[in-house]
């Protein structure tokens, strides 16, 4: 276990597949249900009945893209086949600054989703499968999540099921408070996935699964998977206090910010930089289809 700065934890790479150390088996009496079924992409019908459009708090967060999207805007945020497909256009000038630090120029308009169904660890629910299908772009300057956070924007808990930042690397991040400490200095635990080293491509489709359950009264066991294959650290993470604390599932394309740069460049002092917010001229897309949730109830 890590202390990390957010900034300081995007910038880590590595990782390789690893046996996971098992959480406490489920209870007899525990049965798995379905929450969010993966039809959901399948019409606007069955989307606007499980998903509302833009982040749980409005259009904005800590990249540079305005999301947009509603039941009559489908520009950003769209469906076809059974597939949900976020769009990201570059402006020819920002569009403002991002109200969240950092605050980014606002140089692209893209979408963002979260699902109506809150993901609530306790003694009734004491599992969770939250699990999808992606196309991600990588590009400098794209970011992005398919990722649950605090509620009520409550941060954190947060754990990021799939997150590239500009690089072909997923991040499987854990985030836990760390006994009142301020937000600079959260605990995270990660395990990056250097994508290309395994011959995979993030642009191709792959399954991205989080299986979460409650370890004790306080904490609970965070499992990360990719194409079935498991990621620890070098167990399951650790999600610590995060038992009772309702969680919004969030799927986004944002833009610039942190995925614009690398890591150690001085960017945040470099005004022209800044300005500039490298990342790509052209349209590029997420695309997500059999998303689910399910989870077990005690009887």
């Amino acid at each position: 276990m890590i202390v990390f700065s957010r900034r300081q934890a995007l910038g880590l790479l590595g990782g390789a597949a690893l046996v996971p150390l098992t959480p406490r088996p489920a209870s007899a009496a525990e049965t798995w249900e379905t929450v969010l079924p993966a039809a959901s992409f399948g019409s606007y019908t069955a989307f606007h009945a499980r998903w509302n459009y833009l982040y749980p708090w409005g259009d904005q967060h800590n990249g540079a893209a305005r999301m947009y999207g509603s039941p009559t805007d489908h520009s950003q945020v769209s469906l076809s086949g059974g597939v949900l497909t976020l769009t990201a256009n570059r402006l020819s000038q920002p569009d403002g600054k991002s109200t969240s630090h950092p605050h980014a120029p606002l140089w692209y308009r893209s979408g963002a989703v979260h699902a109506r169904d809150l993901i609530v660890v306790n003694d009734r629910f004491p599992a969770y499968e939250i699990r999808g299908e992606f196309q991600a772009p990588t590009a400098r300057g794209c970011w992005p999540a398919f990722w649950l956070t605090g509620a009520d924007q409550v941060w954190p808990p947060e754990t990021d099921v799939l997150e590239y930042v500009g690089k072909p690397v997923n991040l499987f991040n854990t985030w836990s408070d760390h006994d009142g400490r301020p937000d600079t200095a959260e605990v995270v635990e990660r395990t990056p996935v250097d994508m290309p080293a395994l011959g995979k491509d993030p642009g191709t489709w792959h399954t991205y699964r989080v299986y979460i359950q409650k370890l004790d009264a306080t904490d609970v066991a965070v499992n990360y998977h990719l194409d079935g294959d498991f990621y620890g650290n070098p167990g399951y993470h650790r999600g610590r206090n995060w038992v009772g604390v309702p969680m919004n599932l969030i799927i986004n394309l944002q833009m610039g910010s942190y995925a614009s740069f690398e890591q150690d460049e001085p960017w945040l002092n470099d005004p022209q930089q800044w300005a500039q917010q490298p990342g790509p001229t052209g349209p590029v897309s997420l695309r997500a289809r059999n998303v689910t949730i399910s989870r077990t109830r005690v009887s």
